[in-house]
């Protein structure tokens, strides 16, 4: 009589919440890389940094394996490529989705570490915050054109939103250029650029173009006029929104024609600083990363992308709960988040 060979039952580790954002990245990482971003993002959620020695000394505490053992691992997860393209989409469409974004608002622009790294990054800005989703580290003190790395960038992005989900990219004055407008009309989106008043603009019932600066609306107004910008041959509506309060107004270009009701919708575009506070001295402390390769960056910043969605979702479920002022938000979504994450995080077991 034949017997049954007996299964062999592996203990499965307890899950927490961070273990589903990094699911979706997996197909794209090798396994050794899978656990050390594991153990990287739990050690940021709790000691709120990267730093190589307060990182290497925590996981050596919380699972007995040297510091020392640590610090290699992660040395050599800092020579493997970084699977830009497919990383990239997969972080935006999970934000997306995770947040239940009605309408996704992208806001390009540029951060510094010191003068080692500049970082071209495309955020999605949400509770006043900025969560990257796709990045390009350069050098700092470097003279070179950014703007082909901006074009490379959303060339990988494009596709990896539904057709149907309006999305918006905002720019400051310093990144406009013709060719950058046009690439985010190629995948589907809205362009908000803002643009200097000294150009010229021909609107589209007029012969001769004008100075941007004559179509400048009262205060707490704001016009749209169709039209070509500049000499480029650009066809697109110039948006002109002048707060009540605002010092000066913006002039905006965009491809959606009368749609003055929009350019309000630039204000939000100043959330991307805060994220960007929010990943050095304000939360995440990247200022304190003395990495030496653009790819140990680019690995480093991945953990603090999905670091970034894991407080806005759970500062966003405890919001409520946070100390509020009539006047202002005493405590952020993106604090109260890292609380919540903290406090969950530091008595949580199941390493090794």
């Amino acid at each position: 009589m034949r017997t049954k060979t007996p299964q062999r039952r592996t203990a499965r580790p307890k899950e927490y919440p961070t273990e589903h954002w990094l699911q979706t990245l997996q197909p794209y990482l090798t396994p050794q890389q899978y656990t050390l971003l594991q153990y990287a993002l739990r050690a940021l959620l709790v000691i709120g940094a990267l730093a190589q020695t307060r990182l290497c000394l925590w996981l050596g505490n919380r699972t007995g394996i040297a510091p020392n053992t640590w610090r290699q691992r992660f040395k050599r997860l800092r020579l493997h490529a970084f699977p830009e393209a497919p990383i990239f989409r997969t972080l935006l469409a999970s934000v997306v989705a995770q947040l239940r974004l009605p309408r996704v608002l992208l806001a390009l622009d540029a951060t510094a570490c010191g003068t080692r790294w500049v970082v071209l990054s495309v955020s999605v800005v949400v509770y006043r915050h900025a969560i990257p989703i796709a990045w390009r580290v350069l050098k700092g003190n470097h003279p070179e054109a950014w703007n082909p790395h901006w074009l490379a960038l959303l060339k990988m992005l494009k596709g990896a939103l539904p057709a149907h989900l309006p999305v918006w990219v905002l720019t400051d004055r310093g990144l406009w250029s013709p060719e950058l407008f046009r690439a985010i009309v190629r995948n589907g989106w809205h362009p908000l650029m803002r643009i200097q008043a000294w150009g010229t603009f021909r609107p589209r019932w007029g012969r001769t173009a004008q100075a941007i600066a004559s179509f400048c609306p009262e205060p707490g107004e704001s016009v749209a006029v169709s039209g070509w910008a500049y000499g480029y041959g650009l066809r697109c509506t110039l948006i002109v929104c002048w707060g009540c309060e605002a010092k000066e107004p913006w002039y905006l270009l965009t491809d959606v024609s009368d749609a003055a009701w929009a350019g309000w919708w630039y204000g939000s575009r100043s959330w991307v600083e805060q994220g960007f506070r929010w990943l050095k001295r304000g939360g995440f402390g990247w200022h304190k990363c003395r990495l030496g390769s653009a790819v140990g960056v680019s690995w480093y910043w991945l953990v603090y992308a999905v670091g970034c969605l894991e407080v806005a979702q759970a500062g966003a479920s405890c919001s409520g709960q946070g100390l509020w002022d009539r006047r202002r938000c005493s405590a952020s979504v993106f604090l109260q988040g890292q609380m919540a994450c903290g406090a969950l995080w530091a008595g949580a077991t199941g390493f090794g």
